[in-house]
């Protein structure tokens, strides 16, 4: 599917910028746009930036204006210090939604899975016990493979209230809305509800009636069934590689009367019991995760879903680890630290919405740095005009 978003640059020309402009040597919008070349183009820290932009300097001035040449790395670490992290966010979700279609022009056969997790960005980490690292949560689109957006968690809170607001700030008509047990709370499910979504959250010991019901009534089920046959309620996989043996199977059930307060859960439909054998070197170890979901899916769907929340794991949280260093960052301010989150996130879904190199994401940043051409290239279809 090819997505044709606006250029990025007409939401963040509705950015504040909060300095005295009479006295200020650079426009506010071309430390942002340099800013975001940058990260694409694998300067991960604010004295990259200023190095970057040196030595592209020449190539910068064909469209920017560059009054006092190229900001220092001091400069690029104000601005975004200074610059309001929600407006930011506002702006990269903005931009996202105006690239991505709504969840019911996506065809029925290809189900729009939006895994939402959190991920701390551990260099962030100040000095003492109240200097907790900055906490970021992200919904992620499994269909699209994009970032659709982030909330930060507050640094007195965490998940449950961050979550909501996240949800609130995009677009999930249509989608199926997986998270961790954290999130397994009923103000989740409502919200859920109330954006037109289904939701599929885990259930673990925060919900502790949910838990030991699901748990009662699968004990149950496996004395009087001794062996299940594939069915719409049934279904297990396995498969081999790599030195080991995995084997999944996933239990569905509709008889809502079992769990205690189920009315309580906005449009509760259905729990699932999904166990997971892996074989390693002849050890085997097994696990077993319960779910409750607002949607009536079979059991070989459900077991997809449950395996697609992980896509954020593997496709967003590693990503940012491995191709853009993002644990290494040791930027402390929380401003800063947020808004360079957010930079990431936006050049991550460029390099994802790119479809002229085959490379991988760290190869596409290494391209970017090194070929003017084709970080103009990216720089025409994303995020401005006449670059």
């Amino acid at each position: 599917m090819t997505l044709k978003p606006a250029p990025l640059i007409t939401f963040l020309e509705t950015l504040e910028d909060t300095r005295r402009t009479a006295s200020c040597d650079h426009n506010f919008i071309d430390i942002l746009v340099i800013g975001i070349c940058a990260i694409i183009a694998n300067a991960d820290t604010w004295e990259d930036m200023e190095e970057f932009g040196t030595e592209k300097e020449e190539w910068f001035r064909t469209f920017l204006e560059l009054p006092k040449g190229i900001p220092s790395h001091d400069t690029f670490y104000r601005i975004f210090s200074l610059l309001d992290p929600d407006k930011f966010q506002s702006c990269f979700t903005r931009w996202v939604k105006s690239a991505v279609p709504e969840a019911s022009d996506i065809p029925d056969d290809d189900a729009h899975i939006v895994p939402m997790d959190g991920k701390a960005i551990k260099g962030s980490r100040g000095k003492g016990k109240s200097k907790r690292a900055v906490h970021i949560v992200s919904a992620w689109s499994s269909k699209l493979s994009l970032i659709l957006g982030q909330k930060r968690v507050d640094k007195k809170s965490n998940e449950i209230t961050a979550v909501p607001d996240l949800l609130a700030s995009i677009d999930l008509a249509g989608c199926l809305i997986t998270a961790d047990a954290m999130s397994c709370q009923k103000t989740i499910a409502e919200t859920c509800m109330t954006k037109d979504a289904d939701y599929l959250l885990a259930v673990k010991g925060n919900q502790k009636n949910l838990e030991a019901d699901i748990q009662k009534h699968i004990e149950k089920y496996w004395s009087k069934h001794s062996g299940d046959g594939l069915s719409d309620t049934f279904y297990e996989e396995s498969n081999r590689g790599h030195g080991r043996e995995e084997y999944r199977c996933c239990w569905t059930f509709t008889d809502l009367e079992v769990l205690r307060g189920h009315e309580d859960w906005a449009g509760l439909k259905q729990f699932s019991v999904v166990q997971s054998d892996r074989t390693i070197n002849g050890k085997v170890t097994t696990a077993l995760r319960f779910y409750i979901c607002s949607k009536e899916m079979t059991a070989q769907a459900m077991l997809s879903a449950t395996r697609m929340h992980w896509e954020v794991e593997n496709n967003l949280h590693w990503m940012l680890d491995i191709a853009f260093s993002e644990d290494a960052s040791q930027t402390k301010n929380e401003n800063a630290a947020e808004n360079l989150s957010t930079l990431r996130r936006i050049a991550l879904n460029i390099l994802r919405l790119d479809q002229t190199s085959k490379r991988s994401i760290k190869g596409k940043r290494k391209k970017a740095g090194w070929s003017n051409s084709y970080l103009a290239k990216l720089l025409k279809s994303f995020i401005v005009t006449g670059a």
